[in-house]
């Protein structure tokens, strides 16, 4: 990597901080169905987000007791109501469904599935699923700046 490039990427971090991030694309952020969410449907999106590291979507867990508990859920219906709304409105799916001595593992849609070891009943994925998409993005028009027509990345079957 050239000195130019390594001065840029320590810039860029310096700027926003050194710790780890959860990425969202915008076309998921800005679209209906992300704005639709509850508020506790969102929240376990973050929370399950968290644990997304780029190479484990399809394992990541969501246990109340051992994972989302000890992140500030204190109510299982709460819990099952925003894990039911993200699952119906297509933001994750199941990767694994739990049993006796195994818990259920989640993918989020709007990212490729992984090749997790053979743990899941699915297969990994080249692209994302985008089950929650279904149709245009929000435009958004901010004061500080022009709107901006916002162009999907990727394409939709037309409907007839």
């Amino acid at each position: 990597m050239s000195k130019s490039k390594r001065l840029a990427l320590k810039d860029a971090q310096q700027k926003r901080g050194s710790g780890p991030f959860i990425p969202l694309t915008f076309d998921v952020l800005r679209s209906a169905e992300f704005a639709s969410l509850s508020s506790y449907a969102t929240k376990l999106l973050f929370d399950l987000l968290q644990q997304y590291n780029l190479r484990n979507n399809g394992d990541l867990g969501m246990s109340f007791e051992h994972v989302m508990k000890p992140r500030g859920w204190r109510s299982k219906e709460t819990f099952n109501n925003a894990r039911r709304e993200l699952l119906e409105k297509g933001f994750i799916i199941i990767t694994r469904q739990g049993g006796l001595r195994e818990c259920s593992l989640y993918a989020v849609t709007f990212f490729a599935i992984d090749e997790c070891d053979g743990k899941l009943d699915v297969s990994a994925t080249r692209s994302p699923l985008n089950l929650w998409r279904k149709h245009s993005p929000l435009k958004i028009k901010s004061s500080s700046t022009p709107a901006v027509p916002y162009t999907p990345s990727v394409s939709t079957p037309a409907v007839q």
